[in-house]
């Protein structure tokens, strides 16, 4: 005899389907998840893979762009203008005189302007009559007093402006009648002005890569016309010693190529010809306008330790004695470095550049004496500014300011967004509240620094911010600065404004690099 389910058995077998459902359930979800993970992973390693060998292409390009540089030093550097003294002249234009809000007189009341309120009696209509006369009177011999005080502020800062123009006017003409002293100087081929012309025609030229060295030593020989020379060269290490990078995936690494030994020799032989010929490019051109220069001997060296003995010294890699007819029949846009300068022009370059291997140098600016040297040299002469003790560059770019007319002052030193010098220009129009900060760096300054420069420019409530360094400052730098307040200085400007200013300073060995 059969008995009528209870209903328990089938919900006891529902509540078991059920939860085998949500294990099945859990375990498509885990497999899912391992799935994802897996290919998360898998996108995560081709993606590491492909920005290592992004990278790895990217450094390589760098290197081939640097080796391209190097070869096309010369076609490159003879598009750039020829240096000329007319350059240097400084226009004598000054600002005009803006007084601004002090130009507009103070508005006069006019009687018409008061006029009596109220007064239903006689007595009362006097009295107001009274009053709006008061009212006028007073406010009549306020705007009297007002215009004068208005009259009195004007003319003091008209003589202001006049003192500070014609200072203007005075050093912008003591300057060009340097500059016209020199030229004379050179047309009469006074040595010490033609070294001075043409040691600032390689100095200010723009045709050399930065970072390449610019020391030099110079004399003249006036009866013969000849420019004696000694030039710095860059040194073996500008050629990249890495040819090509690879990423390797198996070991997650990068691997370099060396560049062959005869490739670098090869190449920093043509850089080193490049170097003589293009200095040789720019002295001619700039002597087109004063004949001064019949020949120039040159010498180029390399500021290293002499393997002989031991010392640093000047090691010369190169030598030529450049007639000037000989070298325009030379169209420098079609030679051959090397050829043209040992075979064409007779010079002399060494063969192992790697081992430092010395060529015998012509003649030497001390052979003729009046020895200038105008730019490195000793540190004696030219103290290193990536070498200085922080401390001694801030107070040199105190002086600096200080020696272009501003009042300045160190402050105490504090973190890097705060105000190295403080400065001050009198001027009337374009003065006011500098605040200077200075980065003794040899890599490009970050745009963060110039942003936290502005941002002190606007807590201070200074009318500029400069930044000065002994580096240089990247494209992002330029374009933040773009349209405010801000000034930057790069190295190459300061050594500049240094020379200019009567002050002395120089970019060391580039090979020494600077605590930031």
């Amino acid at each position: 005899m059969s008995r009528r389910s209870t209903g328990l058995v089938g919900v006891w077998a529902e509540a078991q389907r059920q939860q085998q459902r949500q294990r099945e359930a859990d375990d498509r979800r885990r497999r899912d998840q391992a799935r994802q993970a897996q290919a998360y992973q898998r996108r995560a390693a081709q993606d590491h893979r492909q920005y290592r060998q992004a990278e790895a292409r990217r450094r390589t390009d760098e290197l081939d762009a640097q080796v391209a540089a190097l070869q096309g030093l010369l076609a490159e550097g003879c598009l750039a203008p020829a240096f000329t003294a007319a350059a240097l002249l400084r226009a004598e234009d000054v600002q005009p005189f803006a007084p601004g809000p002090l130009a507009q007189p103070v508005t006069m009341p006019q009687p018409h302007q008061y006029q009596a309120q109220g007064g239903w009696t006689a007595g009362r209509r006097a009295q107001a009559e009274a009053d709006a006369r008061a009212r006028f009177e007073q406010d009549w011999y306020a705007a009297q007093s007002a215009e004068a005080r208005r009259v009195e502020q004007l003319e003091a800062y008209r003589r202001e402006y006049d003192q500070w123009a014609a200072a203007q006017l005075s050093e912008v003409r003591r300057h060009n009648a340097g500059i016209t002293e020199v030229t004379q100087g050179v047309r009469r081929r006074d040595p010490r002005s033609v070294v001075e012309y043409f040691s600032a025609a390689l100095y200010a030229s723009t045709a050399w890569p930065e970072g390449f060295p610019r020391q030099l030593s110079a004399a003249y020989d006036a009866p013969a016309g000849q420019l004696v020379l000694d030039w710095e060269l860059p040194g073996y290490d500008i050629v990249p010693a890495v040819r090509s990078v690879r990423y390797v995936a198996a070991s997650d690494e990068d691997k370099e190529t060396a560049r062959p030994a005869t490739q670098c020799r090869t190449l920093y032989r043509e850089t080193v010809a490049q170097c003589m010929l293009l200095v040789l490019h720019e002295l001619f051109a700039a002597d087109s306008e004063f004949g001064a220069l019949e020949s120039v001997a040159l010498n180029g060296f390399v500021d290293a330790h002499d393997p002989a003995t031991g010392r640093q010294g000047h090691i010369p890699l190169a030598t030529v004695m450049a007639p000037r007819p000989v070298f325009g029949g030379l169209h420098l846009a079609q030679v051959d470095p090397v050829s043209c300068l040992t075979d064409a022009l007779r010079g002399q370059l060494t063969s192992r550049p790697d081992q430092l291997t010395a060529v015998r140098p012509g003649r030497r600016p001390e052979d003729i004496g009046d020895r200038v040297v105008t730019h490195g040299g000793d540190g004696d002469d030219e103290p290193d500014l990536y070498t200085m003790d922080p401390l001694v560059f801030e107070s040199l770019v105190a002086e600096l300011f200080r020696a272009m007319g501003m009042q300045a002052v160190t402050t105490q030193r504090s973190g890097d967004g705060g105000v190295d010098v403080d400065a001050l220009d009198p001027a009337p129009i374009r003065g006011g509240k500098i605040v200077v900060q200075v980065k003794r760096y040899r890599n490009t300054v970050p745009p963060t620094a110039v942003r936290d420069l502005y941002g002190t420019v606007q807590d201070t409530g200074a009318n500029k911010g400069v930044l000065v360094t002994t580096s240089k400052f990247g494209p992002g730098s330029h374009t933040f600065a773009g349209g405010k307040p801000l000034e930057l200085v790069s190295g190459t400007e300061l050594v500049d404004l240094l020379h200019r200013h009567g002050l002395r300073g120089r970019l060391g060995d580039p090979r020494r690099t600077p605590d930031p």
